[in-house]
């Protein structure tokens, strides 16, 4: 071999080799989701055709994809054939361990039925997390020490015999956008439970539903301790507990609280709402309390069906507020102390409002006076309160206002028979 070809090769040697990302197929090429795992190198994307894979999966601390060819409606990891987390990431993944399209169902374990969660920070997108249960805490996922970034991700159906039957976390981090946190059972923070996270924007809740939770002691939506949330435009609905139906803060569980609506929730004992305790605090901005019941047993021992506050503070801007009830009485705030209100107190829209039509009125919705051609005068407006001017056609038959006296005004004379409002 010449110099010039000798030169050749070793150039061609020292030309550092490029790993092209590889896609692994479940299950024509492996057998299982865990051995396509196992298979993998950091970059792969394991892709599963659907169907249900009985089994649970480590991620082996690779920062590989793991994503359904389809979607969390026909692509299972069912957990039901041992006991333990259906997924676990323990060895230290990053963001880019990720979770793409299953859902996870049917795990058993002392902590993290569903996803388990030590020391690491994984991505979970467009999964649902269902059925499964933990015999002490994070009956749907678990998070200690570690980060999670839960990207339209439904927590629901799940039970802990402890705390946080949907989603546990202590001494983490997590960033939640939209997706839904439902119909989840626990001792304290039916849907959510967190402690020991205090740091600002560490903890998010963005766009999510918390429906239907319920807590035997505290915090049937969320349970908060020594840890700071930022929440903004969610809607906590009909979640029950002792203390606190939808939020419960103690010992430093503090937050910022915007856009977010709070209706039709319940407390046996106090804060229908939100029960803030022990050095707590939350500022509550533009957000709509509604339908909120306290002592909802009626046994005569609760209060506070919008907040309770036990050396705590609360701070609410132009808060809307309407129909919250101590065992059907008024009976908004309870405790040590009141909560400042900043602002205006603004009425619940009701969807129904005064319209005139010609000089009558009738209380019917936007759509439909709008619809038979009458004026609108506004959302809980009252025809008690309103002054009807004639019809838009200048003729007093004319009842619906459309230029023409017709069978329309006939029915829309009929539908207001009765007393005159």
């Amino acid at each position: 071999m010449n110099l010039k070809n000798s030169i050749a090769v070793m150039s061609l040697l020292m030309i550092p080799s490029v790993a092209l990302a590889d896609n692994l197929l479940v299950p024509s090429e492996y057998g299982s989701i865990q051995s396509g795992i196992n298979a993998a190198v950091s970059g792969d994307t394991v892709s599963v055709e659907p169907g249900i894979y009985y089994e649970t999966i480590d991620f082996l601390g690779k920062d590989v994809t793991v994503s359904s060819v389809s979607s969390a409606s026909d692509t299972y990891i069912d957990g039901n054939v041992s006991s333990g987390s259906v997924v676990m990431f323990i060895s230290g993944e990053t963001s880019d361990s990720i979770l793409d399209g299953f859902t996870i169902r049917n795990g058993s374990a002392g902590k993290g039925g569903g996803v388990l969660v030590e020391n690491s920070a994984p991505t979970i997108r467009d999964c649902i997390v269902s059925g499964n249960e933990s015999t002490n805490n994070g009956g749907g996922i678990y998070v200690d020490s570690g980060e999670i970034i839960l990207d339209n991700v439904k927590i629901n159906n799940n039970s802990a015999a402890s705390s946080g039957a949907g989603l546990y976390l202590k001494f983490s981090n997590c960033s939640m956008a939209g997706g839904s946190i439902e119909n989840n059972s626990g001792g304290n923070g039916g849907a959510l439970y967190v402690k020991d996270s205090p740091s600002s924007g560490d903890f998010i809740l963005d766009s999510v539903s918390i429906a239907g939770n319920s807590a035997q002691n505290n915090g049937g939506g969320v349970y908060a301790k020594n840890s700071f949330l930022e929440v903004q435009d969610c809607h906590f609905d009909l979640n029950a507990s002792n203390r606190g139906g939808a939020w419960f803060s103690y010992l430093d569980g503090d937050a910022r609280i915007e856009d977010t609506k709070f209706s039709n929730n319940s407390a046996k004992d106090v804060g229908g709402a939100v029960d803030l305790r022990n050095l707590s605090s939350i500022t509550f901005v533009n957000c709509e309390f509604n339908g909120n019941t306290a002592d909802s047993d009626c046994d005569g021992t609760g209060d506070g069906a919008i907040l309770d506050l036990v050396n705590s503070s609360a701070t609410l801007q132009s808060p809307t507020v309407c129909d919250n009830l101590v065992c059907g009485l008024d009976g908004d705030y309870s405790g040590d102390s009141s909560p400042t209100i900043i602002g205006d107190v603004l009425e619940c829209a009701t969807g129904i409002g005064a319209c005139c039509g010609g000089s009558a009125c009738w209380e019917m919705d936007e759509e439909t006076c709008l619809d038979g051609g009458g004026l609108w005068n506004g959302d809980a407006t009252l025809c008690a309160t309103v002054t009807c001017e004639g019809s838009s056609s200048g003729c007093a038959a004319d009842i619906n206002g459309d230029s023409l006296v017709d069978v329309l005004d006939i029915i829309e004379l009929i539908s207001a028979w009765g007393a005159c409002p």
